[in-house]
């Protein structure tokens, strides 16, 4: 018993030191994101911890059910189709075509009420309600510089960054992205408890404007722009100039780093699988929803064109603001895309709309895209081309 006591007590001492440096060294998110993976069996952020961190509630205040297509609920995925999906932990499939839903289905446990993390997904909710604020007026051009609103971004080499620089992922600011390092930014954002400072903090490494480098603090910096451009927070406007007027169904939470802290923009909207295909349905109506104009055309436009920047040494080809730029059969798509293989896809030319949600995904490919993504846009446009 003695023995067992003296264990006790030494580990409750080294815990205790392991979280006192952790405080010490400016790692204070360490501890809590222990707890929530390493603790209860996980070793990343998941797209059920929704719980573990105070939220924001975004209100379904108009919810607008979608029409279902002639073919719903006679399209079935085939075996294999549906061996990949579930190969790659897959919670919940669905495919609209011409403004319809088609297919939809669900698996471990998810259903078309159950709320997923996005993860970076959340970043082109952020670039959409950018263009409504331009429709707005409350910002009146993406040249603007950060400091116009933000006045941490006034002195130095952070007066040089503008909006457009923030949503083309070319800031040059030296944030460390990674999912899978505790000491990166990324960690500190997720697990931490400020991430305004996080972001607004970070410093210049290179000229900005010249260089694709996607970093989380980036959409970090914009959601923190809008909310000083419209003087409220960001789920009320998420609510008011987005949730409401696609007429979405559910209610969904947006992540805060502490009850009376901020937003984690750059990750961090939970919602449902039917709920995120509006987004998509939404830019392949080139921002228009039931013939309002929500997002200007001409942003529309910008957002889905790939920026002026270099890429590794070539010019970009596959990120316009804040949305994922590819090619099908020679001709352009556009999607978002998250940490675990979370995707909202628009198929232009096909009239098609996919949304995967799930629990892994794969490596990024030569092109700069996840192999597993075009997986998914196949299984979509064999089930949109089977007849009725």
């Amino acid at each position: 018993m003695r023995l067992l006591i003296r264990f006790l007590f030494w580990t409750a001492v080294v815990l205790g030191v392991f979280i006192a440096l952790a405080y010490v060294t400016g790692n204070g998110h360490i501890p809590r994101g222990v707890r929530y993976t390493y603790l209860i069996g996980r070793t990343s952020p998941e797209i059920d911890d929704r719980d573990f961190f105070p939220y924001g509630t975004i209100a379904a205040t108009d919810p607008q059910p979608w029409p279902l297509g002639a073919r719903y609920g006679k399209l079935a995925l085939k075996p294999e189709q549906e061996a990949e999906l579930k190969a790659l932990h897959s919670v919940g499939f669905a495919v609209w075509q011409n403004d319809s839903l088609i297919l939809e289905q669900y698996w471990n446990g998810w259903d078309a009420d159950s709320v997923s993390n996005s993860f970076s997904v959340a970043k082109s909710y952020i670039s959409v309600l950018t263009g409504i604020a331009l429709r707005d007026g409350v910002i009146k051009s993406v040249q603007q510089h950060v400091g116009d609103f933000l006045p941490e971004y006034t002195d130095g080499c952070h007066a040089k960054i503008t909006l457009e620089h923030v949503l083309t992922m070319s800031t040059g600011l030296d944030w460390s992205e990674s999912g899978a390092d505790p000491f990166s930014d990324n960690a500190k954002g997720y697990y931490g408890t400020n991430v305004r400072e996080l972001s607004l903090e970070q410093p210049c490494r290179d000229e900005p404007g010249t260089e694709l480098d996607y970093i989380s603090g980036a959409t970090q910096i914009m959601a923190e722009v809008l909310e000083a451009a419209y003087k409220r927070p960001l789920d009320e406007l998420v609510r008011e100039k987005i949730w409401t007027p696609l007429g979405c169904e559910h209610d969904a939470y947006w992540g805060k780093d502490r009850e009376d802290g901020d937003f984690k923009a750059f990750c961090c909207l939970y919602a449902t699988a039917r709920d995120f295909g509006r987004i998509g349905q939404l830019y392949l109506d080139s921002g228009m929803w039931k013939g309002r104009q929500l997002v200007p055309r001409d942003y529309w436009q910008a957002s889905i064109t790939p920026a002026k920047v270099m890429d590794k040494g070539k010019p970009n080809a596959r990120y316009g603001y804040f949305w994922w730029l590819a090619e099908l059969d020679g001709l352009p798509i556009h999607y978002c895309r998250g940490f675990h293989g979370e995707y909202v896809v628009v198929i232009p030319h096909e009239r098609i709309v996919m949304v995967r949600t799930g629990m892994k995904r794969e490596e990024v490919n030569d092109t700069g895209h996840p192999t597993d993504v075009f997986k998914w846009i196949a299984i979509a446009r064999e089930l949109a081309k089977r007849p009725a």
